[in-house]
């Protein structure tokens, strides 16, 4: 049935091209061309290969000088993998057309397959001397270059392209890819940056040129093209959390808060923006002027609760009273979204009303069951009166849902050590989530931890002066674990001013009654011993 309807078809085709043809005087189509466009069509519809190749010959045949029925033969040959043939029509037709840039890349396109990267590069650069801007054929020729690790024929040419075209900010981006292959990174970078120069501002430029520079590690140089680049396009607010993360992660804040005071006032309400011009003022200890920047944060966004919590933390600080009552209005105003209930866990436990934490945290799980950040929060309030057991019960489930989450191993990995239960377990555990975090500073006690539970003190102090050095705010327990081990080496000088230390960031009633208790043992100690 199929072959009949084939056969119509071309009956069809015919029928129509020569009524076609008829109807029209003669001077306007030769009857070869209508024959070789006959043919043509009937190569399209043909699934015989070899079929089909016969049709475009024969269409080439009516229609000799066509050079888009050969370039579709040749693409006929390459399809089919049928390469030495390929080849022989491409060379035929480059010397029909020696000037046709599109033929002479087919052919270099076709030594490639063939596994002739050099022939490919020779044809390329020919073509590349004549029309230096054709980033196509210079992209295809830079990575056989690339391909074949030949980094001296690539400077060469691309430094003989540079003299023909200085502004090409292609050659100039290529050169530097070729540089950096070769680990000649001052001259890497001196074409990176000039070809972002040259770019007009192109942002794949840039983003390529800062991965080279963070790759080097010149924070600098970033900071700069950043600044740069965003006092001409305020509007890329990707690039503005890029430099923000900079400053952040160098602990600049001066310099963060200096930036983001002068592109607040140069854009419209930025939730997120204020957020971090307020954290900025807090690390720097501008405390009063970051709770006016945080209250300047509306409620109905993502940023609100965020700078609720730190309006808290500051309060916490200066005056728990007054960090009680802001809690309390917010609580008389519950919106009973995630958010809030994560909020009102999380600083509950802050501000050491644990049980009312848990009450808040469990009546969240009931409207939201597994979400982990729910579950953290309930968690912490659980550590807080030291129930490690509901801990375990709640992350043993979670363990299977999030297997590589270190914070749910090292959640459930601390809570054995706690209870001083399983400890080969929780040590598996806790080596998984360091591994996925390596420099975190609360796996990091965790596991030293761990060590001075089982008895294995330098391990445990390696780790535990990492966590604390680690730290980019003090935390009462860490820095108390480090004071036991310390005491337990005998210690006692450095110990006891590591116990004075987490003394005046504790928050929980209970740590600082610990803490007290022994503190008054150091007295007593640091007597004897004098």
């Amino acid at each position: 049935m199929l072959t009949i309807i084939h056969s119509l078809y071309r009956i069809k085709i015919k029928f129509f091209l020569i009524l076609f043809f008829l109807l029209i005087p003669a001077k306007s189509f030769a009857k070869d061309k209508a024959e070789a466009y006959y043919y043509y069509l009937l190569s399209l519809t043909e699934k015989n290969p070899k079929l089909a190749e016969e049709y475009l010959k024969e269409a080439i045949k009516y229609d000799k000088k066509s050079f888009y029925l050969k370039k579709t033969l040749i693409l006929f040959y390459l399809q089919n993998e049928e390469f030495k043939k390929a080849e022989k029509l491409a060379q035929s037709l480059a010397k029909e057309y020696p000037e046709n840039e599109e033929i002479k890349i087919l052919l270099a396109k076709v030594y490639l397959l063939q596994d002739k990267p050099y022939k490919a590069a020779n044809i390329l650069e020919k073509v590349l001397e004549k029309n230096p801007k054709n980033e196509n054929i210079l992209k295809l020729l830079i990575s056989i270059y690339l391909e074949e690790r030949d980094w001296d024929s690539a400077l060469t040419n691309l430094n003989k392209l540079i003299k023909l075209d200085q502004n090409n900010y292609i050659l100039w981006l290529f050169k530097a890819r070729v540089l950096k292959e070769q680990k000649k990174f001052k001259e890497a970078k001196e074409a990176y940056l000039k070809a972002f120069e040259l770019s007009s501002d192109n942002q794949a430029v840039l983003i390529e040129t800062l991965k080279f520079l963070d790759e080097i590690q010149d924070t600098q140089e970033i900071e700069n093209l950043l600044k740069q680049f965003i006092a001409k396009h305020s509007e890329n607010k990707n690039l503005v959390k890029l430099l923000l993360s900079l400053y952040m992660e160098k602990q600049e804040w001066q310099k963060a808060e200096e930036f983001l005071k002068s592109y607040l006032k140069k854009t419209t309400y930025n939730p997120e923006f204020l957020f971090f011009l307020g954290l900025s003022l807090e690390k720097q200890n501008k405390l009063e002027e970051a709770l006016k920047v945080y209250k300047k944060i509306l409620p109905g966004n993502d940023w609100f609760f965020e700078a609720s919590q730190r309006i808290v933390n500051i309060l916490r600080k200066k005056n728990k009273k007054e960090a009680e009552e802001y809690l309390k209005k917010l609580e008389s105003k519950p919106d009973k979204s995630k958010k809030w209930y994560i909020f009102m866990a999380t600083s509950a436990e802050q501000l050491d009303m644990c049980d009312k934490g848990i009450k808040y945290g469990e009546e969240g799980l009931k409207i939201y069951p597994e979400d982990l950040e729910l579950t953290f929060a309930l968690a912490s309030n659980y550590a807080c009166i030291n129930n490690y057991q509901k801990v375990i019960k709640l992350f043993k489930p979670m363990l299977k849902k999030y297997p590589t989450d270190p914070y749910v191993l090292n959640f459930l990995g601390y809570s054995y050590v706690e209870l001083g239960i399983e400890l080969n377990k929780a040590e598996k555990l806790l080596l998984k989530a360091l591994r996925i975090k390596p420099t975190d500073p609360y796996i990091l006690d965790s596991l030293g931890w761990l060590y001075y539970k089982k008895g294995e003190i330098e391990l445990a102090l390696t780790y535990l002066k990492i966590a604390v050095k680690n730290l980019t705010e003090d935390e009462p327990v860490i820095i108390e674990h480090l004071a036991d081990i310390l005491m337990k080496k005998g210690e006692k000088k450095k110990a006891c001013e590591l116990y004075k230390r987490a003394l005046k960031c504790a928050f929980h009633k209970k740590d600082k009654e610990r803490l007290l208790k022994k503190l008054k043992e150091c007295k007593q100690v640091i007597h004897a011993y004098h």
